[in-house]
């Protein structure tokens, strides 16, 4: 998880390069940050969220892989399903190699998908590619937070001893079950393409067909993270509400301060107030 979001960090931090270097050979000009007509980046809010990005992901890799804070040691103790809650018990299944490797996999699908957003004009790239950095980083940082408070077993732990595997008994992430990681950024990821690219191309037909895909595929990580007994029910919900609240709170801030047309008018019927987008 953590190697996936830094490949896909480094990625969108190139995409202005790549901008900037194709309208110079054009001769063209635009502001790289941006028309400011649809969002608009902001010293004070990006500053926030990358900064609480940063503090929260940064400070839980101190914490948890570094310091070794709150790690737990697997001592061989035998974990009941009775001990599980009825709505969780119900899906538990043990740990199942095939169905980890497709969620990996439908993860970077997922998270690739904002790539829809290079439709839109070059100057917007950057501004996309800084609230997509803001999202993946405080979405990260706040479920491995909650990883590190929450300390919850995963589902194989309840199976037999001889499906359990071994890196994950070693390294101390079998103890990291609440929420669902890989559904926290899938449905971040799905959330911040839907509601941007409904922004930008309001009377687009593309604009469903976007939207069910990339929910499609959000949800289909979360089930596989149950099918493959890295996760209880309640962790990918809980992954779901997180990521999309953080996919669309980035965005939606960074239109507080975006550029649009008001018009107040006195008419016969009373007071007439227009914003136009």
């Amino acid at each position: 998880m953590k190697k996936i979001l830094c490949i896909f960090l480094l990625i969108l931090m190139t995409l202005p390069l790549f901008a900037e270097e194709n309208t110079a050979k054009s001769g063209e000009k635009f502001n790289i940050r941006g028309s400011g007509k649809f969002f608009s980046l902001d010293p004070l809010t990006d500053g926030l969220l990358l900064g609480t990005g940063i503090l929260l992901t940064g400070g839980n890799l101190i914490l948890s892989d570094m310091m070794e804070i709150n790690r737990r040691k697997y001592d061989e103790t035998v974990y009941s399903k009775s001990d599980v809650n009825a709505f969780d018990r119900k899906l538990m299944r043990p740990y199942s190699e095939i169905h980890d490797g497709a969620a990996d996999f439908l993860l970077i699908a997922s998270a690739v998908t904002p790539v829809a957003l290079l439709s839109t004009d070059k100057e917007e790239w950057f501004t996309n590619g800084v609230m997509y950095i803001e999202t993946l980083l405080v979405a990260n940082g706040l479920k491995e937070t909650l990883k590190l408070a929450v300390n919850r077993p995963r589902p194989y732990m309840y199976s037999d001893r001889e499906t359990m595997p071994e890196s994950e008994l070693n390294s101390g992430d079998w103890a990291k079950s609440f929420p669902s990681g890989h559904t926290t950024i899938a449905f971040a990821s799905a959330t911040f393409l839907t509601y941007t690219f409904c922004r930008y191309f309001r009377n687009s037909p593309w604009r469903i067909p976007v939207s069910i895909g990339s929910y499609a595929l959000a949800t289909g990580v979360a089930v596989l993270r149950v099918s493959s007994g890295k996760h209880f029910l309640s962790d990918v919900l809980a992954g779901a509400a997180i990521g999309s609240a953080v996919g669309f709170l980035v965005p939606f801030l960074h239109t507080l301060n975006t550029k649009s047309d008001m018009s107040v008018a006195v008419t016969g019927n009373g007071l007439s107030f227009t914003v136009k987008f």
